[in-house]
C-alpha cells in the first residue's frame, strides 16, 4: 500500500519559486555587502590579535627573549614557549572542558604540532620572512580553537564571554605606558593569558561568519540558475514535511537545502531541521484537506 501524500509538491515548488523571485536580490547584495566588510574586519582582526600579542609579557616571553633569539635560528621558539603557557593556563581554568570541546581541542593541538615542526625549519631553509607568516598562520589557528575549546559561544553572546570582568590591578601594574607585568605574581600573567584568549579570535569569528554568507550566497545565487536544484529543494521540503522533519536527508545536494535555508523556510542546525515563519506558512498552504 503506497504511502498517502498530506502535501501538494507542485505548490510547494511554485511557492519556492515566488520566493526565489522576490528575494533573489536581496540576497546577492547582502553577499555582496559582506563581501565589502569582509575586506574592513580582516585588517581589524589582525590588528587585534598581534595587538593584545605585543602585551604578552608572560613568564619566560617578553621582549628580551624575542630579542635573545632573533638572531638565531631558533627565532620562532619564544611563540612556542608562550603557545605552551596558553595551554597549561587554560586547562588550569578548566580541566574539563577540552574532554566536551574535544574537536576544537584536537585542532588546536594539531596546530601547535605544526607550529614546533615549523619553528626547526629555519635549519633547513633560509628565508625568515616566509617561515614567520606560515609560522603566524598556525599559530593564530591555534589560538582560535583553543579559544573555541574553552569559550566556546554564539556569536551574539561573545560580548559576554568573560566569566570573570577583570579590573586593571588583575593584569599586572599599570604605568603610563599601558600594562606591566608584576614580577612577584604569576596570576596577572595567567589573567592576561585567559583574556587574550578570549578576545584576540573575536575579529576572526566575523571574518568565519563573513565568508560563510559570501559562499552561501554565491552557491545560492548559482543553484537558482538550474531547475534540477529547484525542484529538488522542493523535493527535500516536502519529503521534510512528510517525515515531520525526522528523515534522512543526507542525499539531497548542499544546494537544495541552501536555497531553503536562504529564502527563510527552514534551517538544518547541529542535524536538527528547524521550522521558520515563511516555511510553518507553506505547511498550511501546501497541506491537502480531505475535502479537497
Amino acid at each position: 500500500m503506497s504511502k498517502k501524500n498530506n502535501y501538494d509538491g507542485s505548490l510547494i515548488y511554485n511557492e519556492i519559486q515566488k520566493d526565489i523571485k522576490k528575494q533573489k536580490l536581496m540576497i546577492v547584495v547582502s553577499g555582496f555587502s559582506f563581501f565589502v566588510l569582509l575586506m574592513v574586519v580582516v585588517p581589524m582582526a589582525f590588528w587585534l590579535f598581534f595587538g593584545l600579542l605585543a602585551y604578552a609579557d608572560l613568564p619566560f616571553f617578553d621582549h628580551g627573549l624575542i630579542g635573545m633569539f632573533r638572531c638565531t635560528k631558533l627565532f620562532l621558539l619564544p611563540y612556542a614557549i608562550l603557545l605552551i603557557f596558553y595551554f597549561i593556563t587554560m586547562y588550569l581554568k578548566d580541566k574539563k572542558l577540552h574532554l566536551i570541546n574535544e574537536i576544537h581541542f584536537k585542532k588546536a593541538i594539531k596546530y601547535f604540532f605544526i607550529t614546533l615542526l615549523i619553528v626547526l625549519l629555519p635549519y633547513i631553509f633560509s628565508s625568515h620572512l616566509f617561515l614567520t607568516i606560515i609560522y603566524f598562520i598556525f599559530f593564530i589557528l591555534t589560538i582560535y580553537h583553543l579559544s573555541l575549546t574553552y569559550y566556546d559561544v554564539e556569536l551574539q553572546k561573545a560580548y559576554n564571554i568573560h566569566s570573570h570582568l577583570y579590573r586593571s590591578e588583575d593584569l599586572g601594574w599599570m604605568s603610563s605606558m599601558g600594562i606591566l607585568d608584576n614580577p612577584f605574581s604569576i596570576q596577572d600573567d595567567m589573567n592576561r593569558a585567559k583574556l587574550f584568549v578570549q578576545t584576540s579570535t573575536l575579529g576572526f569569528d566575523f571574518i568565519v561568519l563573513f565568508i560563510n554568507m559570501i559562499v552561501r550566497a554565491t552557491i545560492f545565487t548559482f543553484a537558482i540558475k538550474s531547475k534540477r536544484y529547484i525542484q529538488e529543494s522542493a523535493r527535500l521540503f516536502d519529503l521534510i514535511l512528510e517525515e515531520e522533519l525526522d528523515g534522512e536527508y543526507v542525499k539531497f545536494s548542499v544546494q537544495s537545502k541552501i536555497i531553503l535555508e536562504s529564502i527563510n523556510y527552514l534551517s538544518f542546525r547541529d542535524g536538527n531541521i528547524v521550522l521558520h515563519e515563511r516555511g510553518e506558512e507553506i505547511v498550511k498552504l501546501a497541506e491537502i484537506k480531505e475535502n479537497k
